[in-house]
């Protein structure tokens, strides 16, 4: 091969890569957020704190941060786009929960 042909190949083999690197970047953007809007139509008024944290504990791509009344659940990949915002009660009862 001349060297142009060599720089060619090159050029396509670095484009290649760069639209396969996009492609599993979306695949997992997805996945991240098909976790969090399933998950959360799981949680309707009525369902307990702690069947909320064991379905929240199947999930691989989530951050779930808690504070006094309210679980928050996101994911890294979805850069904080979608989010699902769970209420919770004093007796540990969800009230209310959306997807954002």
């Amino acid at each position: 091969m001349t060297d142009r042909g060599t720089l060619l190949a090159a050029k396509i083999a670095a484009g290649a890569v760069g639209v396969l690197a996009l492609l599993a970047l979306a695949f997992v953007w997805n996945e991240a957020r098909d976790e969090v809007f399933y998950l959360c139509g799981n949680f309707a008024p009525g369902v307990t704190e702690q069947s909320v944290m064991t379905q929240l504990d199947t999930a691989n791509l989530l951050q779930v941060e808690r504070s006094e009344n309210v679980i928050t659940v996101d994911s890294l990949f979805t850069l904080g786009l979608h989010t699902c915002v769970i209420e919770i009660d004093q007796t540990g009862v969800v009230t209310h929960a959306a997807f954002h």
